[in-house]
Formats: C-alpha cells, sequence, structure tokens
C-alpha cells in the first residue's frame, strides 16, 4: 500500500505528482485488467457556498445533477447515508459512458466544517467486481479531518 498524508493507494497505484489545485491526490491503478482501462482514485474537495454547508446531501444531489447533465449515459444506481470507519459519509455509485467503454464510478463524500471532500473511484464495468473492494477499502484509509491541514 501506498500511503498519503490523507487516503492510502491500493498496491501498485501512483499518485500524479502535481493535481489541479482542488484535487488533494489523482491516482491511477495498474496494469488494467481485462477491460484495458486503468482503474482512477481522485480525492478532491470544494469550499462549500453557506446554503450548503451541513447540508450533505444537498451538496451530493447538487454534483450528481451537474454530473447526470455532463456524463454520457448517466445513470445514478445507489445513494445510501454510511457510517464508515465511525464518520457520516454519503456513498453514491453511477454508471456512465467513456470512450468505447461501460464505466462504474463509487463516490464518498464528507463535509468538515466550510469543505467538501469526495473520493471518485472509476474502473470499468467488466473490471468493477475485481475492484469494488479495493476502491471501498481506500475510501475506509480516508481521513476527512485531514482536509484541514491540506487546504
Amino acid at each position: 500500500m501506498t500511503s498519503t498524508p490523507l487516503l492510502t493507494l491500493p498496491p501498485g497505484w501512483h499518485h500524479h505528482p502535481d493535481p489541479a489545485p482542488d484535487v488533494l491526490v489523482a491516482a491511477r491503478g495498474g496494469p488494467a485488467l481485462g477491460s484495458g482501462v486503468a482503474p482512477e482514485l481522485v480525492l478532491r474537495r470544494a469550499e462549500l457556498p453557506d446554503r450548503l454547508r451541513g447540508d450533505l446531501a444537498g451538496w451530493r444531489a447538487a454534483a450528481v445533477a451537474d454530473l447526470a447533465r455532463l456524463l454520457d449515459s448517466f445513470a445514478l444506481e445507489d445513494t445510501e447515508q454510511l457510517d464508515l470507519e465511525g464518520r457520516e459519509v454519503l456513498y453514491q455509485r453511477f454508471a456512465h459512458r467513456g470512450v468505447g467503454v461501460e464505466l462504474l464510478t463509487e463516490q464518498w463524500s464528507w463535509q468538515v466544517g466550510a469543505w467538501g471532500l469526495t473520493l471518485t473511484g472509476t474502473v470499468a464495468l467488466e473490471d468493477y467486481a475485481d475492484l469494488c473492494e479495493v476502491l471501498e477499502d481506500a475510501a475506509a484509509s480516508v481521513e476527512p479531518g485531514a482536509l484541514m491541514s491540506a487546504v
């Protein structure tokens, strides 16, 4: 396992050394499984508008509405508010289409004060059964409170 201050990456995954300003960790797995599509993990932060602070479900509903407009063949499959490692998290799973491939994305989202934190894991649909626990383990390793020292 490779560790960052905010997330433990699965074995063989490599993080991007200089991600975009709102991205805390961007990582890609390798080698790809049967699909030939490398799985990805992205841990992103966003400063929340006042109206969404303290409203985890409302914040994510707005984000998913944006994704539904942006992603080809978007289909929300699951939304659950969970307790993950003693922390409240909103889990969402959705299918969409990439260039020539069906994809499945899982997101885990937390709020820390004025900040939203989302871990997004995207894999080819045909590889999902082999990678779903890998994504879940990565999500369980996130320390939302560490976000405060990263901003």
